[in-house]
């Protein structure tokens, strides 16, 4: 407990010496050699070097702010470079269902109006989506290497105690991102740590770095129903031979999970079979055969388009009583994303994801798999998709629009005595989704920025999210709700 203090009053006092360090940069010209003839790119420069002059970072940053190219005023360490970001701010929500209070919705979980929690709605204002990184960059010569990264990055929706929001507000302290990078000539990187996975959309090329995926511009910390992502420790390998072609492979960390009451389990295996998948509750005790693997290609043409593909194998396994033998399944999928820009000002994407037992991808809103009578396993099939527009209005102002959801396939069998087990069977609980859709508006306000002193910006959304279950028994055919976000936040320079 006394770590994240400690590491906080750190960081604290790094800051300090960076605004130092940016102020005296601020009155002493840089050498020559740091500015590139006019018009040239940067695109493949060395992290370690200050940016070019040239195209400035985006006006209104997303949720993740953290990109392949190093920006903002460094503190020499050695020959490394150690800068400190993120932001922080207040974001004000309101949901017209009681659905938990947090920055992060929990979609598949939106409560029916027959419920206490679908009676109410809830509002609160939190400052969980503060963010703080720490950031290195270092030549690496000794090694034959071009350079060295190690990126580690922190927020506070972790671990909350049942009376946070009586008097003290202190939430948890929250491990987002932890990784290096090593980049070997301009075609090779390899990346070790916990980063989002190779499955989450990029916007151009194939990057371990957070702000380089297409992660919509929603404050909600759970981004959009129907999104691929999520945040895994993995081992990764790119190959880049040119702007236009990128190929990466990543063996990530494994869990299988059935989700909280979603699968009805068969009588011959119940408890042994709870006992191997997460429900929620089972921290770090799953005990996965392997890894996931995951592969994906990344063509862009022309700055105007992008369209990547790629998929993740994964395998599911347990055994039962007398422990014998094995059930074995292979499961994954696969997904294809596209970015268009028919203007300087407009992005046009479209995300698709497919395949039986990707639900832990599609941010845990499907069971993975459910099982028939015997205890063998069958993956359930899903499918994922987010479509919306972006559009720059001015220097300061963006607004952006989408349509997201998922779709989850009834994996049902008849039990020895029976009953319908598995996903989605007759009679099953309402928690069991057929679909979950969300319509979501953004808009975002740049309301002063500064070369060395960071920005503040304001940022909002407004959603309209509805489920419909499997089986609704005698009660609503659907559940939905209205939510709207409010984010004031300083980006640090």
């Amino acid at each position: 407990m006394r770590a994240a203090p400690v590491l906080l009053s750190t960081c604290i006092w790094c800051a300090c010496l960076v605004a130092s360090a940016s102020a005296r940069q601020a009155t002493t010209p840089p050498p020559e050699a740091t500015q590139p003839p006019s018009g040239q790119t940067t695109t493949g420069a060395d992290p370690t070097q200050p940016p070019a002059a040239g195209p400035q970072r985006p006006h209104n940053p997303g949720q993740e702010v953290a990109g392949e190219q190093a920006e903002g005023a460094a503190l020499d360490v050695g020959p490394a470079k150690l800068r400190i970001g993120g932001y922080l701010g207040v974001t004000g929500l309101y949901r017209s269902t009681n659905s938990g209070g947090g920055p992060g919705t929990n979609f598949g979980e939106t409560p029916y109006e027959d419920t206490l929690p679908g009676a109410v709605s809830e509002a609160r204002l939190t400052a969980q989506s503060s963010r703080l990184s720490i950031r290195v960059d270092a030549p690496f010569p000794e090694a034959r290497f071009r350079s060295l990264s190690g990126y580690f990055e922190m927020d506070f929706s972790g671990t909350t105690p049942g009376n946070i929001a009586v008097t003290s507000s202190s939430a948890g302290f929250r491990l987002r991102q932890a990784f290096a990078d090593v980049r070997y000539g301009d075609s090779f990187s390899f990346a070790a740590g916990q980063a989002f996975t190779l499955m989450t959309p990029p916007k151009q090329q194939l990057s371990v770095w957070p702000s380089d995926y297409e992660m919509s511009q929603a404050v909600d910390t759970n981004y959009l129903a129907g999104l691929v992502w999520e945040r895994v420790p993995q081992v990764r390998f790119t190959w880049r031979p040119s702007k236009t072609f990128d190929w990466a492979v990543s063996v990530e960390n494994p869990e299988q999970q059935i989700g909280n009451g979603l699968v009805g389990l068969p009588s011959c295996c119940a408890e042994d079979i709870t006992a191997q998948y997460n429900t929620g509750d089972q921290a770090l005790a799953v005990p996965n055969l392997m890894p996931d693997v995951v592969t994906r290609v990344a063509l862009n043409p022309t700055p105007a388009f992008h369209v990547d593909a790629g998929g993740v194998v994964r395998v599911f396994r347990h055994t039962v009583a007398p422990y014998e033998t094995d059930f074995h399944e292979v499961g994954g999928g696969i997904s294809v994303n596209a970015r268009v820009n028919p203007t300087r000002g407009t992005r046009v994407i479209g995300q698709l994801a497919s395949g039986a037992g990707l639900g832990r991808y599609v941010g845990g809103l499907a069971p993975d798999v459910a099982f028939r009578s015997d205890g063998s396993i069958a993956a359930v099939p899903t499918m994922s998709w987010v479509t919306g527009v972006e559009q720059t209005v001015s220097s300061h102002v963006s607004v952006g629009g989408y349509y997201s959801g998922v779709r989850i396939d009834d994996t049902w069998f008849t039990d020895t005595d029976g009953r319908g087990i598995g996903f989605g069977f007759p009679g099953a609980s309402n928690a069991s989704n057929r679909d979950i859709r969300e319509i979501t508006g953004t808009l975002s306000f740049l309301a002063v920025r500064t070369e060395n002193r960071g920005s503040a910006q304001v940022n909002a959304q407004a959603s309209w999210l509805r489920r419909e279950p499997w089986w609704q028994g005698d009660g609503p055919p659907s559940a939905s709700a209205f939510l709207f976000f409010a984010q004031v936040r300083y980006n640090l320079p």
